[in-house]
């Protein structure tokens, strides 16, 4: 007597991996004496005016928080970061010219909110990625100075379903 045997395929696509993008987004100055709140907005292309800080040297800068966790779904602003800028002898250097630059893979974080108001992020999907803020303003020496921001979504990635065939 023949067996019948039941064989069952299922068939699963890997993970969509997401390219990583770089692009600078947003444009700001750092804190000033006396100010909580990082004066950042929409980056239109040709980054802060500088006409004001001529003759100001930026020989590093100090971003709080150096991580952001999110979940998927949360919010962040950007005027929540406190972005300090330093020039020679460690003096504090009040509305230092930087950009912001994301670098992620490119379904991490929405723009469409920042795009809307100017300083909120939204976490899409989780995964790792960095916030870069540049200082624009000269540096004491060597290159502009630059620091990240660790940006950390976490989540549960939603498992592809296999096309249903009926």
């Amino acid at each position: 007597m023949p067996k019948l045997v039941l064989v069952t395929f299922v068939l699963l696509t890997g993970p969509v991996s997401a390219q990583i993008i770089e692009t600078t987004f947003g444009q700001g100055y750092s804190l000033a004496e006396g100010e909580t709140e990082f004066d950042v907005e929409a980056y239109d292309g040709t980054g802060p005016a500088v006409g004001g800080t001529l003759g100001l040297h930026v020989n590093r800068i100090e971003i709080e928080p150096v991580k952001l966790e999110l979940e998927m779904g949360e919010t962040f602003s950007l005027h929540d970061l406190k972005v300090r800028a330093f020039g020679r002898n460690n003096s504090f250097v009040g509305s230092a010219p930087v950009t912001i630059r994301l670098e992620a893979p490119s379904d991490l974080i929405g723009l469409e909110l920042f795009t809307a108001d100017g300083h909120t992020l939204r976490a899409d999907q989780p995964g790792i990625g960095r916030l870069w803020i540049y200082s624009i303003a000269p540096p004491v020496r060597g290159e502009n100075y630059s620091v990240p921001v660790v940006l950390v979504v976490n989540g549960q990635r939603a498992l592809p379903q296999p096309p249903f065939l009926y």
